[in-house]
């Protein structure tokens, strides 16, 4: 083979394009036409015959350099051949690292993000997007500085903020997100900053954690841990917590209160070694080495053994229990037994006394048996499950043999039983009892029982020694009694009621004989009669006042009422109530002061309050009772929200009494809470007064100071006098017609005066004198009546009955119905059907012509 046949494979290589030695193509053809002409000038020398030595060895030389220079490109082309293919395998390698980072990234829990210089995001994985269920750019906005909304303490974003600033990396930045349908998520943020080949800042690369469900947790464990704390405080026990490792977990003040010395040391986080060390030093060892002391004390602590009885630090007995938690710590409880522990050291000591002699022992055991089996009380013991013991006293209360009480529940012989047991159950807790309670025997019988309840201990367990005393016969002998009072109250109030209308009678005959004598002089009968009317709306008035007190008005809608008129007639009821040694005293600020109010329940709560002075003052006082009208100052409207800003009416009871205790304050508004004895009334009643000024759109309130007497403030809206009520025209149907009326009253004064008030109207009358008559009228007349005008009360056949006569010939027929005398039963039901109406007596001319009218008229 020739240079040129041996170059040929270097050719082949070089032109292949794929080859990596194409790259050397520049140097290849000098290499080549070396080649070349080596061998064309070997050939030419071998053709001409005139080959030397000295040109073949220049040849060979040069044959040789080519070669070299082949060999050393075929070298070359090589090593780029495997350069190719490590680079492809790199590529592939990053491509699959790529492929892997994605995949990682996309299944993870948390998310990642990225940001440019400008804090913009680049780059949010799609994990956050199925956390949120929405495009995150809606809650996180375009850049990291739009965070700032999402975090809740201002402080805390500052701080980060600054972070953000500086391009510094942060960690865990806790932000709050609230869904629209109403879910909150809470997320966590960190980020490191990324620097490019010169140092400069161009980013964050961060990730964030979904930590909601941890967040929600430790808000609900944050919750139970309170609900634990204020549980066990709450017990009367006394209790503590320790960990698996001997630290305190939990302590309640109760356990405290039971060790006064280390009290201090009782803190979460200090083990029970270094209590017991503690202890020993202040004095808890008292003789022998505080080392021993202590390592008995924690080796009982440890080992869980039974319940023990000591007497701790604060002086009382306890029992103290400890038990293992199932986590490795220790529950110790302490139970104060110190009544129980002096009822066991007094029993043991009457009991090794009584051991000396049995004779001694049997004395003491019957006089014991005839002290609780002839006693006149019941005594009971109960171990909150059952009776367990009885004696003949609290079988017969019970209404059961003797002997048939035991092992029967508690609770089927009283009202409400299962509510009265919880009640007397803590008794066998060291608390003890007494209440007043109803007990149902067997036969149906109720018995009024009074219980005093008492610890006690049945077979070395607590219960409750119970003392049954039976006060049915004294509380119907204290109702007696109170119905007693109640008379002499009534009686005394009569007899200042009859010194009253004994006066007003006095004046209405006086000034009427006074009349008679002088028919002629125009003047001094006017005056006579004016005198006369006068006393009569007195007596009318009075007649009111008696029937607010009775609760027998027949009305409780609220009316425009005087109140310096109100108070004038009150002074009337006061006198026979309030004792001689009170001084009253009315004072009225304000002759024109009105208020709309329920008269009746203005009345009662007033007269409530004087009694309630009265009451305070048993040795004497004054009671004043003033009436202004005042535009209440700007802190009052502020105390009273609720209130319109005005003026009002202010009716001050004040006394000189004992005051109201501070304690009691807040409770004297309380529906029957009272201060007085079991008889002496059913309570302080300022709901009642409380309820009145309510009603009325007011407010009441209390200054008292004890031993300095009290003030009730009653405020009223302020509101413009009635309107007299102007002259009346006639009566009449129509045009040219008079009203047809039918009169029925057994009262012939009555009916007289009724009639010619009537007449005056223009009324046509027929008189009647009880229902019997009234129908033969009515029937002589054809029925011929626009309505009829009935007294409530009659012989033979009253109002109602006549109203169901009249009803059955016309039951369209219009009835007023007038009564001195009516219970709100009563008038609901003379009023129930369209047509009827009904108004008090005395009525005035005015009043009974407006009521007929405004019946004819409807």
């Amino acid at each position: 083979m020739d240079v040129a046949d041996a170059a040929e494979p270097i050719r082949n290589t070089v032109s292949d394009p794929a080859s990596p030695a194409s790259g050397h193509r520049a140097a290849l053809p000098e290499v080549l036409a070396a080649l070349t002409g080596a061998g064309t000038a070997l050939a030419l020398l071998v053709q001409g015959g005139a080959v030397n030595a000295p040109a073949v060895g220049a040849l060979s030389v040069m044959t040789g350099f080519a070669l070299w220079s082949a060999r050393r490109v075929l070298a070359s082309s090589a090593a780029l051949r495997r350069s190719a293919a490590d680079r492809r395998t790199v590529a592939a390698a990053l491509a699959a690292s790529r492929r892997r980072a994605r995949d990682f990234a996309e299944s993870s829990s948390d998310w990642f993000w990225e940001t440019g210089p400008d804090h913009r995001y680049v780059y949010v994985s799609d994990r956050l997007a199925r956390i949120l269920g929405r495009d995150p750019r809606t809650v996180f906005g375009e850049t990291l500085l739009d965070l700032a909304r999402l975090v809740e303490d201002a402080a805390t974003w500052a701080e980060y903020e600054a972070d953000i600033a500086a391009g510094r990396a942060f960690r865990e930045l806790e932000i709050n997100i609230d869904d629209p349908s109403g879910r909150s998520f809470f997320l966590r943020i960190s980020a490191v900053p990324v620097l490019g080949p010169d140092g400069r800042f161009i980013g964050y690369r961060g990730c964030g954690v979904d930590v909601t469900a941890e967040t929600l947790a430790l808000v609900d464990a944050r919750f139970m841990q309170t609900v634990v704390h204020d549980a066990v405080d709450s017990v009367s026990e006394g209790f503590v917590l320790f960990s698996a490792d001997g630290r305190l977990l939990i302590c309640n003040e109760r356990y405290r209160q039971a060790y006064p010395n280390i009290a201090d040391l009782l803190v979460p986080g200090v083990t029970f070694a270094e209590i017991l060390r503690a202890a020993a030093e202040r004095g808890g060892c008292e003789d022998g080495d505080v080392g021993d002391w202590v390592e008995q004390r924690l080796k009982r602590h440890l080992d869980h053994s039974a319940p023990v009885d000591g007497l701790l630090s604060d002086g009382r007995w306890y029992r103290i229990s400890e038990h293992a938690t199932g986590t490795g710590g220790v529950v110790k409880i302490l139970m104060d037994i110190t009544e129980l522990k002096t009822r066991e050291e007094e029993l043991a000591g009457q009991t090794s006394r009584l051991e000396r002699t049995v004779s001694a022992l049997q004395e003491s055991e019957r006089r014991y048996r005839q002290l609780v089996e002839l006693a006149p009380y019941g005594i009971v013991i109960w171990d909150r499950a059952a009776i367990r013991f009885a004696n003949g006293a609290a079988a017969e209360i019970l209404g059961v043999e003797a002997g048939g009480l035991e092992g029967r529940p508690l609770a089927g012989f009283l009202e409400d039983g299962h509510a009265l047991e919880a009640r007397l159950a803590v008794a066998a807790e060291g608390r003890g009892q007494h209440l007043e309670c109803e007990a149902i025997r067997p036969s149906g019988e109720r018995r009024f029982l009074e219980v005093g309840a008492s610890p006690a201990v049945y077979r070395r367990e607590p219960a409750a020694l119970l003392v049954l005393n039976d006060v049915t016969d004294r509380r119907r002998v204290e109702g007696e009694l109170q119905r007693a009072q109640k008379m002499e109250a009534v009686g005394r109030m009569a007899g200042g009621i009859a010194h009253e209308f004994n006066n007003m009678l006095t004046a209405i005959g006086g000034f009427a004989r006074l009349a008679e004598r002088n028919p002629g002089d125009a003047a001094r009968v006017l005056t006579c009669v004016q005198e006369i009317a006068k006393a009569s709306e007195r007596a009318a008035a009075l007649t009111g006042q008696l029937l607010d007190f009775s609760h027998r008005r027949v009305s409780d809608e609220r009316e425009v009422v005087g109140v310096a008129q109100l108070l004038r007639d009150l002074r009337v009821f006061l006198k026979p109530l309030i004792s001689a040694g009170i001084d009253v005293s009315i004072e009225i600020g304000d002759e024109g002061a009105h208020t709309l109010v329920n008269p009746v329940t203005l009345n009662q709560a007033l007269l409530n309050l004087a009694l309630n002075a009265r009451d305070a003052m048993p040795d004497g006082g004054a009671l004043t009772i003033a009436l202004t009208v005042e535009t209440p100052d700007a802190a009052f409207f502020t105390r009273h929200g609720g209130l319109s800003v005005g003026r009002y009416i202010v009716i001050r009871v004040a006394d000189q009494g004992c005051g109201v205790p501070e304690a009691i304050r807040d409770r004297v508004w309380e529906p029957f809470f009272t201060t007085k004895e079991p008889g002496k009334g059913t309570g302080l009643g300022l709901w009642m007064v409380y309820g009145t000024a309510q009603q009325a759109g007011g407010v009441v309130e209390m200054e008292s100071e004890e031993g300095q007497g009290t003030v009730f403030s009653l405020y009223l809206p302020a509101t413009a006098p009635p309107v007299p009520v102007p002259g009346l025209e006639s009566l009449r149907m129509a045009e040219g017609e008079s009203a047809a009326i039918l009169l029925v009253d057994d009262e012939e004064s009555v009916r007289t005066y009724l009639r010619l008030a009537l007449e005056e109207a223009g009324c046509v009358v027929t008189e009647a004198a009880d229902g019997i008559e009234a129908l033969e009228r009515y029937d002589e007349a054809g029925g011929l009546f626009d309505a009829v005008v009935s007294d409530v009360s009659m012989p033979r056949m009253n109002g109602p009955d006549l109203g169901r006569a009249l009803e059955e010939r016309n039951p369209d027929l219009r009835i007023l119905f007038l009564t001195g005398y009516a219970s709100k039963e009563t008038a609901a039901g003379l009023t129930a059907q369209t047509g009827r109406t009904i108004v008090m007596k005395p009525v005035t001319p005015e009043r009974l012509l407006q009521a007929l009218r405004d019946l004819l008229a409807n």
